[in-house]
């Protein structure tokens, strides 16, 4: 059972140390959600310190952090303020949280060595949309719908902070992010109406859509040439995969970046179902599965302790790309 937004918004009230989290290679979901959640905190913020300046109150500043694993990608440092973000190792300072809240992850894990942050005394709340989340935080809410975007998006009116046209930018990238520009199943009625509102609130979805989808290194167009010339197809099975390697990067100049968004792209191929890309990544392989219709991949990455959705899931493995294809290709032909 969920915790409602109230419940939620009144503990983040009553925290003065809040650390704003998202998983290990975050995507346009956990940036997006991120950056507007802790925009609208430091609205918060200010409004509190202005009301309880005007009753003539005490009031302590809230600390308000946004602290990830990794870097933000490229393709996400368009956002005005993504500068606010830090990242882990850059964070030196001995500060406790009293309240952690853990955006777009299905498990503590998934937030890497942020999670070293955590003290006995801080309470963890967890925002999440993945049917695989095991509810690990003090207070959950984890709904069924399209992004934690959205979710974050049902909580601020909610609650009633007022949107603005960053705040608005990063939900949509979220939503975007996440719904594969509205082409994906998730895409409701709901997710239109909401983007429709972030537009009014100022979301520029040319700007956004260019940045985020159609910019892209040259080093990056080179592994696209490698994936497309060079994916498996097991045709029985309608699964088409491919597999990059540390090295492989390394000869084409490419980062772990440039290796993003290639399991959609290998479900373009008309003949596949299921696609999976996998991933070197110091001394584990990184999997992204995606699928069509209703085909269950949440299932496909349970069986390496992944998860995520039905259509889009992913998992960490210390196995080999043989052994993992040999698995999927074991567990795709019984359920078939």
């Amino acid at each position: 059972m969920n915790n409602s937004f109230s419940e939620i918004f009144e503990l983040i009230k009553k925290s003065k140390n809040i650390l704003i989290t998202a998983h290990v290679s975050p995507d346009g979901d956990a940036i997006g959600s991120g950056l507007a959640l802790l925009l609208a905190l430091n609205k918060l913020n200010k409004n509190m310190k202005k009301e309880a300046k005007e009753k003539e109150e005490l009031y302590l500043d809230k600390t308000l952090r946004f602290i990830l694993e990794d870097k933000v990608p490229k393709n996400l440092k368009f956002l005005s303020h993504s500068i606010l973000i830090e990242e882990l190792e850059n964070y030196d300072s001995k500060n406790e949280f009293d309240l952690m809240i853990c955006l777009d992850s299905g498990n503590f894990d998934r937030i890497g060595k942020v999670a070293s942050l955590k003290s006995e005394k801080t309470i963890v709340v967890n925002i999440d949309h993945h049917i695989s989340n095991n509810r690990f935080g003090d207070y959950n809410y984890v709904g069924d719908v399209s992004s934690t975007s959205e979710i974050i998006f049902e909580f601020l009116e909610e609650i009633e902070l007022s949107f603005d046209k960053n705040i608005a930018e990063s939900l949509y990238t979220g939503i975007v992010n996440d719904t594969g520009n509205f082409k994906h199943s998730n895409t409701t009625k709901k997710v239109f109406e909401i983007a429709s509102k972030l537009l009014e609130y100022g979301a520029n979805p040319n700007k956004i859509i260019t940045n985020f989808f159609d910019t892209k290194s040259f080093e990056k167009l080179k592994l696209t040439g490698r994936v497309l010339s060079n994916f498996k197809f097991v045709d029985n099975l309608n699964l088409v995969y491919y597999y990059i390697s540390e090295k492989e990067l390394l000869e084409l100049n490419a980062t772990k970046e440039d290796a993003g968004g290639f399991a959609e792209l290998l479900l373009s191929f008309e003949k596949a179902s299921v696609s999976l890309l996998m991933r070197e990544d110091d001394g584990y392989i990184k999997g992204s599965f995606r699928s069509k219709h209703d085909i269950d991949v949440n299932f496909l990455a349970s069986l390496f302790g992944g998860g995520g959705h039905i259509k889009a899931a992913g998992f960490k493995t210390e196995k080999s790309s043989k052994e993992i294809i040999d698995i999927v290709i074991k567990n795709m032909s019984r359920r078939k």
